[in-house]
């Protein structure tokens, strides 16, 4: 299968659906440090990804107790609240959130609140994740991070010299090696594939596990994917004889179906848009035939999306036959206008009419902006978000003659 961007593993934890209960699982927690009176509260997510409270107790000089049972291992989350009532909450250093897969067994939690994981996210404060033992299917998640590392903390650190050497310096306007950020973008790529390969080992080798399903899930939704129709398929093949008929199967067919529409050889959708005059037209009326096309998608508004401009610009000027195709889903024209002159943007532009939640947009499943998608001489999905150096690397295999 083809690449897709890297998304965290611990995503996998927005995914686990709330099972009906059955029988038995006892969860016995043991905190240490400062401030370990407080509430527990056991949690799972409904179909709709929205938190559920399937259980709460009182936690007392760090003990507590849950029972319950589920009817099938699935995604849970333990919410340790030590905010005293009366006193202003501290969501990152009195308030944790740690997540498991949760099993019908004996099940131990252990931890230091002074490093246990904030309910929201600290820069700051060290984390630790909490011990969980006594939970088969969350030990198959631990096992899956431990083979994934090395792939992992190697992206990472790809990344962060991307970040260092290329991106941060030329969005602060300082010039920059060309060559060492499309250096950097093809050993992300390749360390990326890697970890496509190993994720996709694992999932097939695992598909009876919820776990794997889920790493499915999180693949589909990554904003980067680029499966065409027939590997998502066959991934969709891997579990239909274990999970069709389930709730969960239901789940992943409803993920692969949102994103079928920009799978790889998938033709754009040709929306109506505004041109720059205010006419209404087709989107096809803006792209040009026969060419690769960079269809763009941003606002006025969004600070990433300005940032990137200067570096398209040089794009456009060095590459006078590739067409950038900018699509603005700002609500107000004077505020598109008014950007489109201070930032000199000269190439093709449009609005979609509604802004962001415009019916243009929400048929592009615009989520957020930037979003970007190039398109092949036929108006095909070639590769989505492809910005920055990613961008250059594109255009040199591409005139090139490699692609």
């Amino acid at each position: 299968m083809k690449k897709i961007g890297w998304v965290a593993i611990a995503a996998a934890g927005l995914l686990g659906a709330c099972h009906p209960v059955s029988e038995g699982y006892t969860i016995h927690g043991t905190l240490t440090g400062e401030h370990v009176d407080g509430k527990v509260y056991l949690e799972c997510l409904d179909s709709l990804n929205n938190p559920v409270t399937v259980d709460s107790t009182e936690m007392k000089e760090g003990k507590f107790v849950l029972s319950g049972a589920v009817s099938a291992p699935s995604m849970h989350y333990l919410v340790i609240d030590t905010n005293r009532p009366g006193e202003k909450a501290d969501l990152r250093n009195r308030k944790f959130r740690a997540m498991f897969y949760l099993d019908n067994s004996d099940i131990s939690f252990s931890g230091d609140v002074a490093t246990l994981p904030g309910y929201y996210y600290s820069t700051t404060r060290k984390t630790v994740a909490p011990a969980v033992t006594g939970l088969p299917t969350h030990d198959l998640f631990l096992q899956m991070n431990a083979g994934l590392k090395p792939l992992t903390d190697t992206l990472s650190a790809v990344n962060e010299r991307y970040l260092n050497e290329y991106y941060v310096p030329e969005l602060e306007g300082k010039e920059v090696d060309e060559s060492v950020g499309k250096a950097l973008v093809r050993e992300e790529r390749k360390w990326n594939d890697r970890l496509l390969q190993a994720k996709l080992d694992f999932i097939k080798g695992n598909a009876r596990s919820v776990v794997a399903l889920d790493q499915a899930i999180v693949l589909f939704s990554d904003p980067n994917m680029s499966f065409t129709f027939a590997q998502m398929d066959e991934l969709l093949g891997w579990f239909e004889p274990y999970w069709k008929g389930t709730s969960e199967w239901e789940r992943l067919e409803r993920t692969a179906a949102s994103v079928r529409w920009m799978a790889i050889g998938e033709k754009y959708k040709d929306v109506e848009v505004l041109d720059r005059n205010g006419q209404t037209v087709r989107l096809s009326s803006l792209i040009p035939e026969g060419e690769y096309v960079m269809l763009e998608f941003w606002a006025s508004w969004c600070g990433p999306c300005r940032a990137e401009i200067p570096h398209l610009r040089k794009v456009h000027e060095k590459y006078k036959d590739f067409a950038i195709v900018s699509i603005s889903v700002d609500e107000k024209e004077s505020e598109w206008q008014k950007a489109l002159k201070e930032e000199k943007m000269d190439w093709t532009q449009g609005r979609m009419e509604g802004g962001i939640y415009g019916e243009a947009a929400q048929q592009y499943h615009i989520m957020s902006v930037p979003m970007c998608l190039i398109l092949d001489k036929e108006g095909r999905f070639y590769k989505s978000n492809v910005r920055g150096a990613y961008l250059d690397a594109f255009l040199e295999d591409l005139y090139a003659g490699k692609l």
